[in-house]
């Protein structure tokens, strides 16, 4: 036996992976908090195609994953920002009256689903829904970059946003409703921390910057805490996995960071963009190569079934009858 098969046997056992998978784990977190660490944007949306593209993870447990894996990541980033004062708890708290039951509630409907008599056609909806939920989350990450960079240039600080600040109804209304449509969409797909939720408080909330920022970190850890809870319970998530790329995305995070402020920030979001098409990219074009398999399957599966051979029918060999055999 040789020094890597010991090495192999050894974690085998303990992790139930060989050395081959924790180190790709490794680099996928690496890579993933670098990007993170680069720009601050990109991390859910990076975290869905790499779970189901590369380690080839199903739909229901790759959210499971990812949301223990969004979790790790974002306790010591919601505890920087509660030391700088960046969280505005009260419209946190407000938006998590929504978020929480909505997304105890959808993560324990895909749970179940995933185990149901129509397990299969579940997962094969819910794959494609979370594949164009990232590319929506993708186009999101567009359309913040350039809208952040013409309020830059302008000078432009909203004040109450959308929902004013003098109408608090409205504002606790609002937040209620909008945290349950992202406690929706983080449930079932793991996607929605940052490009759904920083949106929302800048349009309709009129949070700062730094408010916007530490406020949907720290809802995005609730939320994914909770998500991971249901999906852990339900036996649907990889805990060693999420556990290791996160310890990945430590190094790559600092990495990132300490490049970020040598590098322009435009070229940089756009780098991160792109990566994160090519990896939208990746997803759709695997499901594809995915549907011309699943057909010849079911092709294969039918022809062997009419090549059985039925079996004769067998005779009655009651008392007193005569027996009846097939012609």
């Amino acid at each position: 036996m040789t020094f890597q098969e010991l090495l192999d046997l050894m974690f085998g056992g303990l992790l139930g992976m060989t050395l081959h998978d924790i180190g790709l784990r490794l680099v996928l977190g690496l890579g993933i908090g670098f990007c993170i660490g680069l720009t601050g944007v990109g991390g859910g949306v990076l975290v869905m195609p790499a779970l189901t593209v590369v380690l080839k993870l199903g739909p229901v447990t790759a959210v499971g994953t990812a949301s223990l894996y969004a979790f790790l990541t974002k306790i010591y980033a919601s505890y920087a920002h509660f030391r700088l004062k960046t969280i505005d708890f009260a419209t946190s708290g407000w938006f998590l009256v929504g978020a929480i039951p909505a997304d105890i509630i959808v993560a324990w409907l895909v749970t179940k689903c995933a185990k149901g008599p129509d397990a299969a056609a579940f997962k094969a909806v819910l794959g494609s829904f979370i594949q164009w939920v990232v590319l929506f989350a993708a186009a999101m990450l567009v359309v913040n970059a350039i809208w952040k960079r013409e309020r830059k240039k302008r000078g432009v600080e909203s004040k109450g946003g959308l929902c004013g600040e003098g109408c608090q109804w409205l504002r606790r209304t609002s937040a209620i409703f909008f945290g349950a449509i992202v406690g929706a969409v983080i449930a079932s797909t793991s996607v929605g921390g940052g490009v759904l939720i920083v949106p929302i408080l800048i349009i309709f909330f009129g949070l700062s910057a730094k408010k916007t920022v530490g406020t949907s970190i720290f809802v995005a850890l609730v939320l994914t805490f909770v998500t991971s809870l249901v999906f852990g319970k339900g036996g649907t998530m990889v805990a060693w996995t999420s556990i290791i790329m996160a310890a990945g995305s430590l190094g790559g995070v600092y990495a990132g960071s300490k490049l970020s402020v040598k590098l322009p920030e435009g070229p940089l979001q756009a780098i991160v963009i792109t990566l994160i098409f090519i990896a939208v990219s990746m997803m759709f074009m695997g499901e594809r190569t995915k549907a011309p398999e699943k057909a010849e399957t079911q092709v294969r599966n039918a022809t062997l079934l009419e090549a059985e051979p039925r079996p004769a029918m067998e005779a009655i060999t009651s008392p007193g009858e005569i027996p009846i055999l097939e012609q």
